[in-house]
């Protein structure tokens, strides 16, 4: 059987810092991927205590509209982008927190009608006040911050795991 360099190669510490990195780089790549998939989320009712939250909660239920109680600040929050239908299922059903462009209403309809008039406005809206342009922004810099580690940290350190030598010693 025939020497070759993976069978005579030893682990030295140069080798052990390429596999940190590696490993760094790795666990690095897994928070921005997790980073970038994380929801938005936005308060709905700013304390819970002066409300009644079974009966909000059961109109979200009804609607299928996601939440997270926050116990220790006591209040409630939705994904970003069912805000308007949060809003509006509240309002239906007689809660409103919010008036719209208004200090107060001497009606439940009107406040209603105004959150249904204001529900299709995201048409007019600039795109960076569209719900999902956040998200959208999280993956784009997400996925350049990925491809420009790949290309800056990982490649050349892979390279010098396999070829044997550190980029600076090719260098020389």
């Amino acid at each position: 059987m025939a020497n070759t360099k993976w069978t005579q190669r030893t682990l030295t510490h140069k080798d052990a810092i390429l596999y940190a990195v590696l490993t760094c780089s790795v666990m690095l790549i897994t928070a921005i991927i997790i980073w970038a998939k994380t929801p938005n989320f936005r308060p709905l009712i700013d304390d819970l205590r002066l409300v009644d939250a079974v009966k909000i909660t059961d109109v979200l239920d009804m609607q299928k509209i996601t939440y997270h109680a926050d116990v220790e600040s006591h209040m409630l929050y939705i994904y970003e982008r069912h805000t308007q239908n949060a809003r509006l299922a509240l309002a239906r059903a007689g809660f409103v927190f919010e008036y719209p462009k208004h200090e107060s209403f001497s009606a439940l309809p009107e406040a209603c009608a105004e959150l249904e008039s204001q529900f299709g406005q995201y048409a007019t809206t600039p795109i960076w006040q569209q719900p999902w342009f956040m998200s959208v922004l999280r993956l784009i810099m997400g996925t350049l911050i990925i491809i420009i580690f790949i290309v800056a940290v990982v490649r050349p350190a892979l390279s010098a795991l396999i070829h044997g030598t550190v980029p600076s010693e090719q260098q020389k």
